[in-house]
């Protein structure tokens, strides 16, 4: 029954009702973002933990979709209600009603935009009523899609690890061009065992670390090379509790020099080897390397399962190339498996570094050719032959097998080398490390996360932004309700949200609606305009002919 006056026209409940629903969604997803705070600070967790922030984010991600969508249609109700307030109305066929999609509204538009009314209406006042029409439609559409992106952003950004603490650092390297300091330290690394108990120290760890990078006969191999940086002084600002033993540390290095070594063996099947070495039954390996050919010879005589003798000529391949950003990850500090993958794919496009390749093979030349030199007192080398030998399934005059396990063993002969060389390059040239990194102009970040917990950087300014548009628009959403005295208002959005209030409205009008068969999408050329009537006549209140 049509209210006889507009004081007696009751509220539309829903526009209360679905913006404290959205006030109570953004609170829910407010409270999230403090939980996020108070986790990351917590360096104690349980398994169960994690398995909370998962289910955590997917409830947020739902909670985030369905604000977005409801203050799409809260919007739209609203935009089109003040349309029809207006005394140029809007189409009968762009009305829509009930729950919005950008396509719906879209259609709308098009509606709009095809309209053209019969009469003396001035057309430009006509072109004016669909451009401003067209344009508002068209910014509810924005600001949906702004806070729809918005919120995806802000919703990957919590879905990282929460951040403790970060910090930049810097980082230097040993030089890839030979000069008088890099040739003492590559000289050092061939000190025979127990010269100093440092060296030794570092040679055994060295070659540990390249045993593991040449694991299952690797033929090449991607690497970041020794690079020394003040991380521990970063870290003993970040007064992190328990250690690391709750902590992620990373530290990503910016336009950082990556290298890349592989080596390349040929078999020889007639080796060097006297009748006393057959005599003797035993396995006798002669190393050897030439720095014309830059080449490494291994004489293997009596190899085991009696399957012969035969020489390794081992050729060795090094590049160089700078990289704009490389993290490492403690404490293994190794970069990531897909950051090494990424050298191996680009390993054409580096370049070689044949001068400290070649000062290499002459320092090993003069090493290997000293008389007083003895294989059993050399660290590395004694230890890269056993390990082959050890490894040594080949069937006799297999030259693939043979050429598999020679070029690991050369792999890992010249990068322990290198490595070692690198390790002592600041102690043999007296260089203070801390002033040589300060001085340095390589810079990078260390960032410590939370190995359970999700947020980010900053959990609390991410959640101010995934609901900072949907809060927006509750306000302006609530302007008239709180403030408006006029109910006809509140009926004209009540319109564009409810079927039963644009059913209501017609049902007096005399206004034919579309037929039931119509898909809800469909443009058709109406010739009719709608507004909802603030002057009424007979005690009706809603839709009327324009």
């Amino acid at each position: 029954m049509s209210p006889r006056n507009l004081q007696d026209v009751p509220l539309a409940t829903w526009q209360w009702r679905d913006s404290l629903i959205r006030l109570i969604l953004t609170a829910i997803i407010f409270t999230w973002g403090v939980l996020l705070e108070v986790c990351g600070e917590q360096p104690n967790y349980s398994p169960e933990l994690q398995y909370l922030m998962s289910f955590g984010s997917f409830i947020v991600a739902i909670i985030l979709g369905a604000l977005a969508q409801a203050t799409l249609a809260h919007m739209f109700s609203y935009v089109q209600g003040y349309f029809l307030l207006k005394s140029h109305g809007i189409p009968l066929h762009a009305i829509m009603s009930g729950e919005q999609t950008p396509g719906r509204i879209l259609a709308a538009c098009l509606t709009i935009f095809k309209y053209k009314k019969s009469g003396t209406e001035d057309y430009k006042e006509q072109k004016y009523g669909k451009f401003y029409q067209i344009f508002l439609y068209t910014s509810t559409l924005i600001v949906y899609f702004a806070s729809v992106g918005v919120g995806g952003y802000a919703a990957s950004e919590l879905g990282t690890s929460y951040v403790y603490y970060s910090s930049p650092i810097k980082w230097v390297q040993v030089p890839t061009i030979p000069n008088d300091e890099l040739r003492v330290s590559l000289n050092n690394a061939f000190l025979p065992k127990d010269f100093l108990s440092g060296i030794s120290s570092i040679q055994y760890n060295s070659l540990a670390r390249w045993v593991q990078k040449t694991a299952a006969t690797n033929k090449e191999v991607a690497f970041l090379p020794i690079t020394l940086n003040n991380i521990k002084d970063a870290l003993d600002g970040s007064n992190l509790k328990d250690g690391l033993l709750k902590w992620k540390v990373e530290a990503k290095y910016d336009n950082v020099n990556m290298q890349y070594i592989t080596a390349q063996c040929d078999v020889d099947p007639n080796p060097s080897c006297n009748a006393e070495q057959f005599i003797q039954q035993e396995t006798i390996i002669y190393t050897k390397a030439s720095k014309d050919n830059k080449t490494l010879l291994w004489d293997m005589c009596n190899l085991p399962g009696k399957t012969g003798s035969i020489r390794l000529v081992c050729s060795i391949t090094l590049k160089g190339g700078v990289f704009p950003s490389t993290t490492i990850v403690y404490p293994e500090n190794l970069p990531r498996g897909e950051q090494l993958a990424e050298i191996l794919l680009r390993k054409d496009e580096m370049r070689d570094l044949n001068e400290l390749r070649d000062e290499m093979f002459n320092i090993m030349e003069k090493v290997l050719t000293r008389p007083t030199y003895n294989v059993n007192n050399d660290i590395i080398s004694s230890n890269v032959l056993q390990q082959l030998l050890n490894q040594w399934n080949c069937e006799a005059r297999n030259v693939t097998c043979a050429q598999e396990l020679g070029t690991a063993a050369a792999i890992r002969y010249f990068g322990a080398r290198l490595e070692a060389a690198n390790i002592m390059y600041p102690v043999d040239n007296f260089i203070n490390v801390n002033e040589w990194i300060e001085k340095s102009g390589s810079t990078g970040s260390l960032t410590v996360t939370h190995k359970v917990c999700i947020g980010g950087s900053n959990p609390i300014l991410t959640i101010g932004l995934m609901i900072f548009i949907p809060s927006i628009m509750i306000v302006i959403e609530l302007l008239p309700l709180l403030f408006s005295k006029n109910k006809a208002w509140w009926l004209a959005s009540d319109i564009g949200f409810k079927h039963i209030a644009l059913l209501r409205s017609t049902a007096k009008s005399g206004i034919n609606l579309p037929e039931c068969t119509d898909r809800p999408n469909e443009i058709t050329n109406s010739h009719t305009a709608v507004r909802f009537n603030v002057k009424p006549e007979n005690d009706y209140f809603g839709l009327e002919e324009v």
